[in-house]
């Protein structure tokens, strides 16, 4: 006569389930481990998606700002090197206005 032990709980619930594998309790690990592990690949594909996806804009902000500083630093040289030419260039223009405004005031005298 079959007499059910309904009150016990979890326990029941592990019989019950140890019962449906025919008694074998790797069958029962497996199968607990299984379920486990598909309840929580979801959350772990999203937490490394989300680390991943850090990373990379991580990554490129800072590829990004190298550049910028590269390219800083190219045009600073550039306008370094060509710095005494401006100056004179300056120079000429200011000597240009000077004589100019001089021979203005020459001829307004």
């Amino acid at each position: 006569m079959r007499n059910p032990i309904e009150n016990l709980g979890d326990y029941n619930k592990a019989r019950e389930a140890l019962k449906a594998v025919n008694g074998c309790w790797e069958t029962l690990y497996k199968n607990i481990g299984d379920t486990a592990v598909a309840k929580a690949t979801p959350k772990l594909l999203f937490k490394g998606g989300s680390i991943g996806a850090s990373i990379i804009a991580g990554i490129l902000g800072v590829t990004y700002g190298l550049y910028k500083w590269n390219c800083f630093l190219k045009d600073r040289r550039n306008k370094m090197e060509n710095e005494p030419a401006l100056k004179q260039e300056f120079a000429d223009a200011i000597e240009a206005i000077k004589t100019e405004m001089e021979t203005e005031s020459g001829t307004d005298s």
